[in-house]
């Protein structure tokens, strides 16, 4: 009896213990992230405010694709509520609804199984770019404040703030394009890939000549190191010096694997993280879509990854019309390191 006892007590210890740590513990919990991207703040707005356009960002339907979602009232409008219901437990089931519409800030009243809390939007930004700024203050039910004590919600809930961010800057972004120089610049992941090539120093005005005798001697090296080539001509560029009006550059063509490389002929493999201009001209004229890349990576701090692709996509043999060729510009980026923390 005496240790049923001392179990009784120790429970009711503990349950005080608890109930002073919540009485002690904080009532609410403040979250936010804030992200830029160049998008129209207008349309940043549109995806915020409309519950219909949560799947193209929010971070919960990425987790559960089929989550059951339902909206009532007018979307767009306050008072609209959106539900969902999902069997995946990081998604859970829960509510939204709209508190308040303005074109800087959006208020909505989220609860997701703990009880109400306030959550917002903010925009700051033009027709070219936004900055947006997703805040909660998750407010806890009494006794689960103690709990709150021992864990980090910032982090827990900042993640999928920040996930649920990207994926809203990625989706603006391809809605809305920046051009530069009247180009569009695309950000990508390219595969791995690996090409055959032969590379050299050569003057600006020998880099058709250079072309024209070299392409043969690639695809037979290809073939000899048993390898299949594809029919893409690609020049590979690591330097362009309009001092010296020479480029360091190669001629390539992409291979099925990779293969040793044969006596002067270099295998080189690009992937990863690229910017890409398709060009639509001679393709001896491509010099300003080059400046608009230039611009595009000084606008959002990324370096360049030696060597700059020019795929030839036609055939100037089946289509005699200059302004129908069409190059495609690749450069392999990645952040500046003054943008590395």
């Amino acid at each position: 009896m005496k240790i049923l006892k001392y179990l009784l007590l120790t429970l009711v210890g503990l349950a005080a213990l608890w109930v002073l740590l919540c009485v002690l513990a904080k009532k609410s919990y403040k979250v936010e992230r804030s992200i830029e991207m160049y998008a129209p703040k207008a349309t940043v707005h549109e995806q915020i405010r409309l519950f219909k356009n949560f799947t193209n960002w929010s971070p919960w339907h990425f987790m559960d694709p089929n989550m059951k979602i339902s909206i009532e009232g007018t979307d767009g409008e306050p008072g609209a509520v959106y539900r969902w219901d999902s069997q995946n437990e990081n998604v859970g089931k829960g509510y939204q609804k709209l508190l308040a519409v303005g074109t800087s800030k959006v208020d909505y009243e989220v609860d997701f199984g703990l009880g109400p809390s306030p959550v917002h939007f903010i925009l700051e930004g033009d027709t070219i770019k936004t900055k947006i700024t997703w805040g909660m203050q998750l407010h806890l039910p009494f006794f689960l404040r103690a709990g709150g004590m021992f864990t980090d919600l910032n982090t827990f809930v900042g993640r999928d703030y920040d996930t649920g961010l990207a994926n809203l800057k990625k989706y603006c972004e391809a809605l809305n394009p920046k051009e530069y120089r009247g180009f569009r610049v695309k950000m990508t992941e390219r595969p791995e890939a690996w090409y055959a090539a032969i590379r050299d120093t050569v003057e600006f005005q020998h880099i058709p000549k250079y072309f024209e005798e070299t392409t043969p001697l690639v695809l037979e090296a290809a073939g000899k190191a048993g390898a299949k080539a594809d029919s893409v001509l690609t020049g590979m560029f690591w330097f362009y010096d309009t001092v010296s009006m020479k480029t360091n550059m190669a001629v390539a063509f992409g291979i099925d694997k990779q293969v040793k490389p044969a006596p002067g002929v270099e295998i080189v493999k690009t992937g990863g993280t690229a910017i890409i201009i398709d060009f639509l001209g001679d393709f001896a004229l491509t010099a300003e879509a080059h400046m608009a890349m230039d611009e595009f990576m000084a606008e959002r701090k990324l370096q360049q990854i030696p060597p700059v692709l020019e795929e030839y996509l036609t055939d100037p043999a089946k289509e005699p019309d200059t302004t129908k060729w069409l190059t495609r510009i690749v450069y392999f980026v990645k952040p500046a390191a003054d943008t590395i923390k």
